[in-house]
């Protein structure tokens, strides 16, 4: 109960920083739907002109449309701060506190999205609009229940990957290209610019076993489709991966950091 009263208030105070961001945060959602809105266009056109994409024309535009919400939602930005605050020595005063950095991370990720959310939700309802004869979601039942755990256990997948990365800052001077070869895998490899199911056949059974996969699409295929029973075992697996591999790397990083300053 107690740390969910600190990170209720830790919640709140970045949700009042992150306002004084808003603009910024709008233009960036509105970044975030162009790229999904341009790929529907492509491929809606594709259709059109007798191309036949191994998966429906339904699914392909629900898929696309709700694409940026899951994407942001199971996002994270929380490696560089945590690298900074290794790196600089912000991290001592964390440990000498009754609260965990990761605790703040946690809070940092969830106010940045409730704002993010607020701004991106009317965007794709415009393009859900535009394309409603080809949008189709099931009703509310099981299957919105299973996507919604799948849709957190994307969230805990992706933010442990942001705390094994910052925690190299332990034994790195930066980290940067590190992340962004992460941002590059995640962003051909999770879904999120183009649905996997439309890559070669040759690819799709390492496309499918793949971790990125778990991040963004696994959980649209959960809402849109029927994945197997093997599928769900498999981001159990690689949740429970990523979140052992980020405690251990922390752990073991702890026992190398040199904190000094007045």
């Amino acid at each position: 109960m107690r740390l969910a009263r600190v990170l209720r208030v830790l919640v709140t105070r970045e949700v009042t920083i992150m306002l004084h961001y808003r603009w910024w945060l709008a233009m960036l959602q509105l970044s975030n739907i162009v790229a999904p809105a341009i790929s529907l266009l492509v491929w809606r056109g594709a259709i059109a002109q007798g191309s036949t994409p191994p998966v429906t024309e339904t699914f392909l535009t629900t898929y696309l449309v709700l694409v940026s919400i899951v994407a942001m939602l199971t996002s994270s930005w929380t490696s560089g701060f945590l690298a900074d605050s290794i790196r600089l020595g912000g991290l001592s005063s964390w440990l000498v506190r009754p609260c965990s950095t990761h605790l703040n991370g946690i809070a940092n990720n969830i106010g940045e999205k409730v704002v993010k959310l607020v701004l991106l939700v009317p965007l794709v309802a415009v393009l859900g609009i535009i394309f409603r004869s080809e949008v189709e979601l099931p009703p509310v039942g099981v299957r919105w229940f299973a996507f919604a755990v799948s849709l957190v256990m994307a969230g805990a997948m992706t933010f442990s990957l942001d705390i094994v990365i910052g925690s190299l800052a332990f034994w790195f001077e930066d980290v940067t290209a590190v992340n962004r070869l992460r941002y590059l895998l995640a962003r051909i490899l999770s879904g999120s610019l183009i649905p996997l199911a439309l890559f070669p056949a040759a690819v799709i059974p390492f496309l499918n076993a793949q971790p990125f996969r778990f991040m963004v699409s696994f959980p649209l295929e959960v809402l849109l489709g029927h994945p197997s029973g093997q599928s769900f075992a498999l981001q159990v697996g690689w949740f429970a991966a990523f979140v052992g591999s980020a405690v251990a790397i922390w752990r073991l990083g702890l026992r190398s950091y040199q904190g000094a300053g007045a």
